[in-house]
């Protein structure tokens, strides 16, 4: 049996960072310390029983994975969607494995200078490039 989550739509403003990266001439992606991370995972998750109370199940399994990318610094969004899923498994017993996929939204400053103003990382809008669906799978040992 296996449940499961889409069109969840969470956003970090900070405590995350992507560098350190594989670049050559044709990278458009700009190693940053600090940035804006968001994505709308889809998960699903296969249990280890029946014996479910499948909506507390769903709830808390929800509340954990908004949870953990809230709080966990983040490195790249492949790194906070294993976590995402280590959680979920130590949170819910049932579970034996979860597949998270989720695109890399990003957002990128606002150039203001057009305008006579500065962007000390206050404005933003959302960029379909460069773009990256990540899939992670996270499973207990059998």
């Amino acid at each position: 049996m296996t449940g499961g989550l889409k069109d969840l739509v969470i956003l970090k403003s900070t405590g995350s960072e992507f560098h350190g990266f594989l670049e050559d001439p044709y990278t458009t992606l700009v190693p940053t310390s600090d940035r804006v991370m968001a994505t709308s995972p889809m998960a699903k998750w296969r249990f280890t029983s029946l014996d479910v109370d499948w909506e507390a199940t769903y709830a808390g399994i929800k509340n954990v994975l908004v949870r953990t990318f809230a709080e966990v610094h983040s490195l790249a969004l492949q790194q906070s969607l294993w976590e995402m899923g280590r959680a979920v498994l130590e949170a819910q017993p049932d579970v034996a494995s979860i597949e998270l996929v989720a695109p890399n939204i990003h957002h990128v400053a606002v150039d203001l200078g057009p305008f006579g103003l500065g962007n000390p990382g206050e404005v933003f809008h959302v960029t379909d490039r460069p773009y990256g669906l990540i899939e992670v799978t996270v499973e207990r040992e059998a």
